[in-house]
């Protein structure tokens, strides 16, 4: 039993190794898988915010040059026709502040206020007042501030434009995860980070300017030249020595009708709230600048109103726009994410905290199945365990059966064979003598009678090829009857049998070959183990019960142990060790009273008598 209790314990390990490793995976999968799904989200989201931004760049780059002004003369009219510019009116876009122009002579204007007298008729509202102050208040400091500082600064962000990276659960662990976003973008998309290269709306805006770049920059610098004014001259090239951010390009559109060269629009922060849209315009060899003012918040409003709005993911995603080297708290129960757009909004980033989405299976569905798959294993090696270590028990018990089956038919048998022989060789001396041997066999062969009877019977019980025949019937004459017949084989052994009935018993149904085979047992058993006691007295005890009568057989013996009590009607259970016990027995005696009673309808139990001794009580049922 200790090998098996060893190898169990091996196999059990050897079980819960991979089991737990294979939990391990599983949750690294169901993360991975998370990570995954919830980043695609985000992409999508990203690349819809790109989206967005490129119409809104086009629409903006295809603005015609003289929009800028309060009124202006449309290509292809006389110069005397004049007409109302749609910029000068307060712009639909709540985020937009107001557009701009900046002379050649460094003066801020906007489209809000006329450049000419002669509109006494025309009124600023306070609301057209205050954009117009905002705009020739932020632009103006900001072109006349040193430029190349902020383009400088602009260009130190790890980030990749364009690029989506997640920001790590911890605060301090922000920048590493952006420089590993770059050194990705360095080593190029892998296959996990395919995903990435879906971004149409940072293809199209590039694709868009590259062609800028290749039909408008070497006609645009060739008929810029010499020809350019000095203040026009000092601005392109204040334009060039600045460092330039990613993906700015240096190109010029040309017009040959107008005579005018535009370059795509250029993007840049003033200062935390506000950003500014521009682009350089070369006119009559006077350099202008055109754009718009906006303000970071409204536009970050704005593009999750066109992105998520009252969409489904609504509920999950918080959407807002920041600098890049702008610093928050993240929350540790979202995955939050971080975009910088490509440009000309590269000074701008998004950022997405994004809830648990439903219906994707997390670690709490792996835990639930670890913990059905641990108690199935644990219910499987359990029942393997008890099978197998009753299997041995009983094997054990078995193997102590036969030795002691051996022992009890070696001892009556060697004394029938030697009262035998002594009375066939005539050399016992007397006649009483004689008698004496003759009862000798007779109570030998009569307990190797009961012997084989009790092992046939319980074959018969453990095989269930037993066919009770239980008839109604007064239980109180068997009991003297048996009483009668054990008295001689208690008395020798230095016992006094006393019966107590209750008369006027209910009849009850038995087996009558049964029960006298069963009260034979438990007299036996009450011989051989309160032999030492020292009141030897055996008691068969007959009384009224509630729904019948209570037979039971008590001594006065030490009784049993508290740890073996439940387990002495077992088959082949004995308290005592095989080779150290000092009574006789095979074990299967009271495993056949249980038996048979439980064939007869009746209930056995035993106990220990506070007075001292051991009793089994069987309860009848009434016959009627």
């Amino acid at each position: 039993m200790r090998r098996f209790r060893i190898l169990f314990l091996v196999v059990a390990v050897a079980l819960l190794v991979p089991m737990t490793l294979l939990v391990h995976r599983a949750l690294d999968s169901v993360e991975v898988e998370r990570r995954v799904r919830h980043e695609a989200v985000a992409e999508r989201l990203f690349d819809e915010m790109e989206r967005v931004l490129s119409e809104l760049l086009r629409r903006e780059e295809e603005r015609p040059f003289g929009h800028y002004a309060f009124e202006y003369t449309p290509p292809g009219e006389t110069p005397g026709i004049r007409l109302r510019s749609p910029l000068a009116e307060l712009p639909e876009l709540p985020f937009v502040i107001g557009y701009f122009q900046i002379d050649p002579d460094e003066t801020v204007r906007s489209p809000l206020r006329p450049r000419e007298t002669g509109h006494d008729d025309w009124r600023v509202s306070s609301r057209e007042s205050a954009a117009i102050a905002t705009v020739e208040r932020l632009t103006g400091s900001w072109f006349r501030s040193d430029r190349g500082q902020a383009k400088a600064r602009s260009a130190a962000v790890s980030q990749v434009p364009g690029s989506t990276v997640e920001l790590e659960r911890a605060g301090a662990a922000a920048p590493q995860a952006l420089a590993q976003a770059e050194r990705k973008s360095e080593r190029g998309v892998s296959a996990y980070d395919a995903l990435r290269a879906l971004n149409k709306g940072v293809e199209q805006r590039a694709e868009r300017q590259a062609k800028i770049t290749e039909e408008y920059a070497p006609r645009a610098r060739a008929s810029s030249g010499d020809r350019q004014a000095p203040a026009a001259r000092a601005m392109l090239e204040a334009d060039a020595a600045a460092p330039p951010l990613q993906d700015e390009p240096q190109s010029r559109r040309s017009n040959e009708v107008m005579r005018f060269e535009l370059s795509p629009m250029i993007g840049r922060r003033i200062d935390g709230g506000h950003v500014i849209l521009y682009r350089t315009a070369v006119h009559e060899n006077q350099v202008y600048r055109q754009g718009l003012l906006l303000e970071v918040g409204r536009l970050g409003e704005w593009l999750r109103e066109q992105t998520v709005g009252a969409s489904d993911l609504a509920p999950y995603a918080t959407v807002g726009l920041a600098v890049p080297d702008s610093s928050s708290s993240l929350d540790p129960s979202r995955l939050v994410y971080q975009h910088r757009f490509a440009a000309p909004f590269e000074e701008l980033t998004a950022r997405l905290d994004l809830k648990p989405l439903p219906g994707m299976g997390g670690a709490a569905y792996v835990y639930a199945l670890s913990a059905l798959l641990l108690v199935a294993a644990t219910l499987g090696l359990a029942a393997i365990y008890r099978m197998v270590s009753m299997t041995v028990r009983f094997a054990e018990q078995r193997s102590n059966f036969v030795a002691a089956v051996t022992h009890e038919l070696r001892t009556p048998l060697t004394a029938i064979r030697m009262y035998g022989e002594m009375l066939r060789d005539g050399i016992v001396p007397s006649e009483s003598k004689r008698d004496e041997y003759h009862r000798r066999i007779t109570a030998e062969s009569e307990r190797l009678t009961r012997l084989v009877n009790n092992v046939l019977e319980f074959s018969r019980l453990e095989k269930r090829t037993r066919r009770a025949h239980a008839e109604a019937g007064p239980v109180g004459p068997i009991v003297q009857e048996v009483a009668e017949l054990v008295r001689p084989h208690v008395e020798e052994a230095g016992f006094r049998l006393r019966v107590d009935l209750e008369p006027d018993l209910p009849p009850v149904r038995f087996e009558r070959d049964a029960l006298k085979q069963v009260l034979f047992n438990l007299v036996d058993n009450s011989v051989k183990y309160a032999n030492g006691a020292a009141v030897k007295e055996i008691t068969l005890r007959c009384r009224r019960s509630a729904d019948g009568f209570a037979l039971a057989v008590s001594d006065n013996g030490p009784g049993v142990s508290a740890a073996h009590i439940d387990r002495i009607f077992d088959p082949f259970y004995r308290e005592e060790n095989e080779l150290t016990r000092r009574t006789k027995g095979t074990g299967l005696g009271l495993a056949l009273v249980r038996g048979l009673l439980e064939e007869m309808g009746a209930r056995v139990t035993g106990r220990n008598v506070p007075e001292g001794g051991f009793e089994v009580e069987i309860l009848f049922r009434s016959a009627s």
